[in-house]
């Protein structure tokens, strides 16, 4: 069985590195005006994947954002999976075309299930399917705006039509540094028979540790990002315990 994968991650506004408080663009910390060094930081301490949202791109549609994942992906050996803002095919073709090993999909995926079909028969799993929960409701457009859709039924879909996984991201919970929901996580893995990647709320050793007694029921990873700025997660520490990333 392959290790737990840790996703540090990188949120672009401006060609910057932010974090925000609840997916609130009026509560935004930037924690590194140079997205390309801190990517590097990442792979240096040892780092095989790397997450990043343009959320530019997710609120409105349009971002300056797509040269920074450039000097990313040339710049790093990293493995990337990239979302924000992916609500063309042309858009996803262009990632691929990049390297950028996984697309995740998510207002566009939820507003146009057919656009999600016509991205999964074309790059099959490495198309990813975020889905991002606040107070048991789906949100879209960066999440700002509420879906009509339900939980269950949008990961029955995405499963149906052969996503690779999920990003589940807990908004309440995202930038908090008060734990991630656990609870949630299980309840939704236990719904799909597809790996799920635990967001929001990842704060300190004791999560990564909790964490990783789940990896048999069906969560792959965890993305972690205002821990690892802050400094309250060491990143060599979370490695070892979540197990040999090249697995």
């Amino acid at each position: 069985m392959e290790a737990m994968k840790f996703y540090p991650a990188i949120d672009l506004i401006n060609k910057e590195c932010v974090r925000l408080e609840k997916g609130n663009f009026q509560k935004k910390t930037v924690f590194n005006k140079d997205p390309v060094r801190q990517a590097k930081s990442f792979e240096n301490a040892g780092c095989k994947w790397l997450h990043i949202v343009d959320l530019d791109a997710a609120k409105d549609g349009h971002s300056e954002n797509d040269v920074i994942l450039k000097e990313i992906k040339i710049g790093t050996d990293l493995n990337i999976q990239f979302g924000g803002g992916l609500r063309s095919i042309e858009k996803i073709d262009e990632l691929f075309n990049l390297g950028i090993d996984r697309a995740i999909i998510g207002t566009a995926a939820i507003e146009n299930m057919t656009f999600l079909e016509s991205a999964t028969q074309r790059h099959s799993e490495k198309i990813w399917l975020g889905v991002d929960i606040l107070k048991n409701e789906v949100r879209i457009e960066g999440w700002t705006k509420k879906s009509d859709m339900k939980v269950v039924d949008l990961i029955k879909a995405g499963s149906d039509l052969g996503v690779g996984g999920i990003i589940l991201t807990d908004i309440n919970k995202d930038g908090m540094m008060d734990g991630p929901n656990i609870e949630l996580t299980l309840e939704i893995a236990e719904q799909s028979n597809i790996p799920i990647i635990i967001s929001g709320g990842v704060s300190k050793i004791e999560d990564i540790i909790k964490i990783k007694t789940l990896e048999n029921k069906g969560i792959e990873g965890a993305i972690c990002g205002r821990a690892i700025y802050n400094g309250e997660i060491d990143i060599d520490e979370a490695l070892n315990i979540f197990g040999d990333q090249n697995a």
